[in-house]
């Protein structure tokens, strides 16, 4: 079965989700049983959730952005409506892409600056550079997801 590439990143991106998701459950579960059942939590349970929620964010805005599943205000559609309303639904598209570019570009440089820095996590002794790198990249290919899904045309746009 062929894909093309779009469908195959928002099938890896959705399973990098579900996998973050079911790690982050896991952990918890674990760190909570230890602590309340053994009195001795998992040490390195809190940076694990917070890679994990992380992740599945990042990895979870491709599918949100081509649905475009996320949150609207949508006080102007009901007063606006037909070519003003399609300028508008354009111009918030153009400001969420500006802002969305600005987004991926500081993690980039926040990825670089935590290399450059060295830092590591207390507890995993991983550095942080390579979660905030997983992290660059899923917010640049959810990035390519807000690029390709376009407002509704101006030929579904009731007049």
């Amino acid at each position: 079965m062929k894909m093309s590439f779009l469908s195959f990143l928002e099938y890896l991106c959705a399973k990098i989700s579900l996998l973050a998701l079911i790690i982050m459950a896991g952990i918890t579960f674990v760190d909570v049983f230890g602590r309340v059942v053994f009195n001795s939590p998992l040490g390195f349970a809190y940076e694990v959730v917070g890679i994990c929620l992380a992740i599945s964010f990042y990895a979870g805005l491709y599918h949100v952005h081509k649905k475009r599943k996320h949150i609207r205000i949508d006080l102007l559609e009901k007063i606006f409506n037909g070519r003003a309303g399609q300028f508008i639904s354009w111009l918030s598209y153009l400001v969420e892409i500006v802002f969305f570019t600005a987004l991926v570009v500081m993690i980039y440089q926040q990825t670089i600056e935590s290399k450059n820095f060295g830092e590591i996590f207390m507890f995993l002794g991983i550095e942080k550079w390579t979660v905030l790198a997983v992290m660059s990249v899923l917010s640049a290919i959810a990035l390519t997801s807000l690029l390709v899904t376009f407002p509704d045309s101006p030929s579904e746009v009731k007049e």
